[in-house]
């Protein structure tokens, strides 16, 4: 019985896979017949191809948001080694920046600038500061390829000692030589961008010959990279190959681990921290997206302050400076309008576009900035307030002179310990001292003070407005 019963039911069941196949052939034939079912199909493809441009779109934006200081590094490095000193040496400026200086933007004019971008990815470099027994103000900041500010040596931290550091990078094993503290840098690319006090024009000479004791030397130089680098092509900020730059970038300088969640997305638009950015290999849609993204992304960047900075009296202060962490776009607006900020405990900054009424300031205008005794800036160092056109430069006027700082023995205070400066085209009879010379058209202003003291780290300042007044003769 169980045989036959076996052979019953193999039979039956090979019966009904039989009606089923072809059930589903006969409805797979009616389906494919039916145009009218196809449409649905040819709408959804229209839908997934907007959808792709849409999401390399988003992508591009984000990319563009935190790849832009990486790309604005490789820029200015390119730019630097070619016109101003090799890898690992430094270039040592012997003037105070001018209106026709454009090595960065809103530079001060006064502080010698040196500047050196290292590669310690093979070797490690030793820099050398001199002894300081004038107490002469001078910072070294030490910036990583994403332009985060991660250490100082300044007069303060040396105690006007000689010393020596080794500046390695991140993966760095080799031997370093004894008895000096080793800095550790985040990525392999490393940018010194160093300042050094000025106390006016007889004191320049003296300015210059102890910033040129300011020194860096391979510390194993046999192993250092030939300096090859690729060429940043003119349009990068606004065409594909900012993608490029970028992925090359963030490839010679790993991110910290945190971004990788961040990075990872990317991909799905081309733009692989793994593989590079390839163009070719992306559809159109994607490609669309992509360069719709460079033509919206830049203004982005341009106009990222809002939520990090504080106004009080037409003065603005941002933060995060210097140091960003996962703060992307104050990153990269920082990176578009003054690339090398330090951070708040060695310089603090504070920018004036409009007076205290909230008027664009213009040179076609006069006006006084009234400080307090107490208002002044508190400072182991010294303040200064320069005059930028909107170019982000320092400002062309016709007396040439861009800044005033409380360091060179020229400002003259009121009886009572308070101060006035005058801002306007010509030279206040009188109080020259005192007066900032200002452009025909708009300009801006920044504030800065040097080594401020720790409550100047505090964002809710209270500077004087700048006051619209009329001309002093």
């Amino acid at each position: 019985m169980l045989p036959l019963l076996k052979k019953r039911l193999t039979f039956i069941v090979s019966i009904l896979c039989m009606i089923l196949n072809l059930s589903g052939l006969s409805y797979a034939k009616e389906t494919t017949n039916d145009s009218s079912a196809q449409q649905p199909l040819l709408s959804q493809s229209k839908s997934f191809l907007q959808s792709q441009e849409r999401l390399a779109y988003s992508l591009g934006i984000q990319a563009y948001i935190y790849g832009y200081p990486l790309v604005m590094s490789a820029k200015t490095m390119e730019d630097m080694v070619k016109n101003r000193a090799p890898i690992n040496q430094f270039y040592y400026s012997d003037t105070l920046a001018s209106p026709d200086y454009r090595d960065i933007v809103t530079p001060n004019s006064d502080t010698l600038y040196m500047s050196a971008w290292l590669d310690v990815s093979e070797t490690p470099v030793r820099l050398t500061v001199p002894a300081n027994p004038q107490n002469r103000y001078y910072t070294v900041p030490m910036l990583d390829a994403y332009t985060n500010t991660f250490r100082n040596v300044s007069n303060r931290s040396t105690k006007q000692q000689a010393r020596q550091y080794i500046i390695a990078g991140p993966n760095w094993k080799g031997p370093t030589p004894a008895h000096i503290p080793v800095i550790y840098s985040p990525t392999p690319t490393v940018w010194l961008i160093g300042r050094v006090e000025v106390k006016g024009e007889a004191d320049l000479p003296q300015a210059v010959s102890f910033e040129k004791q300011i020194t860096i030397t391979p510390v194993h130089p046999k192993l250092e990279k030939p300096d090859v680098s690729d060429t940043i092509p003119p349009d990068v900020l606004t065409s594909l190959s900012f993608f490029q730059v970028m992925t090359k970038m963030i490839q010679s300088n790993p991110p910290p681990e945190c971004d990788r969640v961040l990075l990872d997305q990317f991909a799905q638009a081309g733009i692989d921290i793994q593989k590079g950015f390839d163009p070719s290999s992306l559809g159109p849609a994607k490609l669309a997206g992509l360069q719709r993204a460079l033509q919206d992304a830049p203004a982005i960047v341009q106009n990222g302050f809002p939520d990090y900075t504080t106004f009080r009296n037409g003065w603005g202060s941002f933060s995060p400076i210097g140091s960003y962490g996962n703060q992307f776009l104050a990153r990269s607006f920082i990176a578009y309008s003054g690339i090398g900020a330090n951070v708040p405990s060695e310089q603090a900054y504070y920018r004036a576009l409009t007076d205290g009424s909230g008027k664009p300031l213009t040179g076609a205008k006069s006006y006084t900035v009234h400080f307090t005794k107490e208002q002044l800036p508190k400072t182991s160092a010294f303040w200064s307030i320069n005059v930028y056109d909107n170019q982000l430069f320092l400002a062309k006027t016709a007396a040439d002179r861009a800044s005033v700082r409380s360091n060179t023995g020229t400002l003259a205070y009121n009886p009572d310990g308070s101060l006035d400066l005058y801002l306007q085209q010509q030279p206040p009879k009188g109080k020259e001292g005192n007066w900032l010379s200002l452009p025909a058209g708009e300009f801006n202003l920044v504030l800065r003070v040097f080594a401020p003291d720790t409550a100047m780290a505090d964002k809710l300042h209270n500077w004087p407005p700048v006051t619209e007044s009329k001309s002093m003769p």
